[in-house]
């Protein structure tokens, strides 16, 4: 679930923060864009690139920073302005000078230290001269790119945090969450305390110490980690001078006033987990706005261990967490959990996204009591109408049959997204869902997986209720072709409004016939605002002998829809 604007939602790739110029050397080399999305030089007449040079001051800093002895005497004589730190930052990547990135970011100067500032923007991930692949990412793909040293630029970045220089850095916050945040990167990030320990005090039995009030990590797999992390990083320890730093600390004052660091984080395995626990012992100090966890982390911890979030959530400020994703791939919480998860999630008053994904299982036969598994419904509900900031809601791939209206009954939070898929439900669900006050107020719908066969005429009133709705995903629902035409009347004729709709997901579990795919695509190209439209199966779902003869079949159906597109006028028309 993404944090977007729905009146300016695109569902085409994002190239917001897309660079249109590329440096090489001296020069400035602008871009031009095509349709479908790559960048490529511009040229002149004689077909050569055009190029303009960089600036004056551009130059100056890479000639600094080029002379490390120098450098490191204007900054300890404080001779250079706190506003070109950044630029000396960006230099530095662009020369892959990353020891002097690492020097800079010791002695930062600010307290605020924003990552994405570092990150030159006209950055280009291709050595081609034509073509510049630039990607979603590009953000997380540079900091998590190996360099020909087999180290990554976070690294680096970490290794100048860790070494702070406490009579010329002031630096107080490190700011992490504008970067797409990434498994390996909270992974790298949550190191920076164990990195900061000397190796001598990593024992297991110190560390299960200070974690004996929190989730405790089996012995033995602690063992096993930290034998693993103290090989991997013993060449970085030794440019760590960790009991000078410690002492240097306390004698200025330093550990008073830690270092924040702001992470969107994923908590999935004993990098994350451990990092979160032994924060204390460190200068180090997370704080969270968007959290993941999933319940996989169990693995971890010491036998029969309830997974409990309440130690791990106060670690860090509650009331900043905003966004919280669990998951549990293996479906398996049992009733004690899923009570702890009830008064875990009652402390987080502030949320405003929520994902339960594979966690609401509630079958009958799994409870040991009858009334046991009402009264976790209740306790849900209740939480549910607690989080007045609630906008998001994603309950998919929980079994929930029968107990939508006991979920959800009194919820009146305007939610701009709600997410139902695989979760068994049926027509008295739909009902249910269909008489909800606050259904008008859905941006993005998500039905899929659902048997609604049965009720198609339901299906029909709800999207006739939403009249802002942006993305809807009714797909393998079982729905017949003459119903999902009917849909396409249920939108605001472009004649009376513009419609609103951006993004439709109405796939089978077969190809639909010839004339059924007609018949939508005519349906659906009146509708102008809508830029992606997904009605193909699955490739074993083709007929054929072998999968490169359901390939041609899958290609041959393609090309006639888009030919029919064409001819309708509707190109610009995605179809999937």
């Amino acid at each position: 679930m993404l944090d977007l604007s729905y009146d300016l939602f695109n569902v085409r790739v994002d190239r917001a923060k897309k660079p249109l110029i590329r440096i090489k050397n001296h020069f400035y080399y602008p871009l031009q864009q095509t349709d479908d999305g790559k960048y490529s030089l511009i040229r002149g007449l004689n077909n050569k690139p055009l190029k303009c040079p960089r600036r004056l001051l551009a130059l100056c800093i890479r000639k600094l920073i080029q002379n490390e002895c120098f450098l490191l005497l204007c900054i300890q004589q404080q001779l250079l302005s706190t506003n070109i730190y950044y630029s000396m930052a960006q230099e530095a990547i662009f020369n892959c000078e990353y020891q002097i990135l690492e020097i800079l970011i010791s002695c930062w100067p600010c307290t605020r230290l924003d990552i994405t500032k570092l990150i030159p923007v006209t950055m280009s991930y291709n050595d081609d001269e034509d073509n510049v692949t630039i990607q979603h990412d590009y953000l997380s793909i540079i900091l998590e790119k190996k360099l020909q040293d087999g180290s990554t630029l976070l690294d680096y970045i970490s290794m100048g945090i860790v070494n702070k220089q406490p009579r010329m850095s002031r630096l107080k916050i490190v700011d992490f969450r504008a970067c797409s945040s990434s498994i390996q990167m909270t992974k790298e990030v949550c190191r920076l305390p164990l990195l900061w320990i000397s190796p001598t005090r990593r024992s297991a039995n110190r560390l299960l110490l200070q974690m004996k009030h929190g989730m405790c990590i089996d012995k033995v797999k602690l063992e096993q980690y930290l034998d693993g992390f103290n090989y991997v990083y013993q060449f970085y320890d030794k440019s760590i001078s960790h009991e000078i730093n410690s002492g240097s600390l306390i004698k200025h004052g330093f550990m008073s006033k830690p270092i924040k660091i702001l992470l969107d984080c994923h908590i999935v395995n004993e990098d994350t987990l451990l990092g979160l626990q032994i924060q204390q012992l460190t200068p180090f100090r997370f704080h969270f706005r968007k959290l993941w966890i999933s319940y996989y982390i169990k693995q971890c911890l010491m036998a029969n261990t309830s997974f409990d979030l309440n130690p791990i959530l106060f670690l860090t400020n509650v009331e900043t967490i905003t966004h919280l994703h669990l998951s549990d791939i293996n479906m398996d919480a049992t009733e004690k959990e899923l009570t702890l998860l009830v008064r875990c999630l009652s402390n987080l008053r502030n949320l405003r996204v929520l994902c339960l994904q594979r966690i609401l299982n509630l079958y009958p036969q799994r409870y040991t009591h009858v009334h046991f598994l009402t009264d976790l419904c209740q306790d849900f509900n209740r939480l549910f109408r607690r989080l007045i900031y609630l906008r998001k809601l994603d309950l998919s791939y929980s079994y929930l049959r029968s107990h939508i209206r006991t979920l959800l009954t009194g919820l009146i939070q305007p939610l701009d997204y709600l997410n139902l898929q695989d979760c068994r439900l049926t027509s008295i669900d739909i009902e249910f869902i269909n008489s909800m006050r606050n259904i008008r107020y859905i941006r993005e719908l998500n039905l899929s997986m659902n048997d609604f066969s049965t009720c198609s005429t339901i299906i029909i009133n709800i999207v006739e209720k939403i009249p802002n709705l942006v993305s809807l995903s009714l797909a393998y629902c079982q729905l017949n072709p003459s119903t999902l035409v009917q849909l396409a009347t249920c939108f605001k004729s472009v004649n009376e409004q513009k419609t609103s709709i951006r993004y439709l997901s109405l796939k089978g579990f077969i190809p639909y016939l010839n004339w059924e795919f007609l018949d939508l695509l005519h349906a659906y190209a009146n509708l102008m605002t809508l830029k992606k439209l997904l009605l193909f199966p699955q490739l074993y779902a083709y007929p054929g002998a072998n999968d490169d003869e359901r390939e041609i079949t899958a290609r041959d159906l393609y090309r006639r829809c888009c030919t029919i597109l064409q001819t309708l006028g509707r190109t610009d028309l995605e179809l999937l």
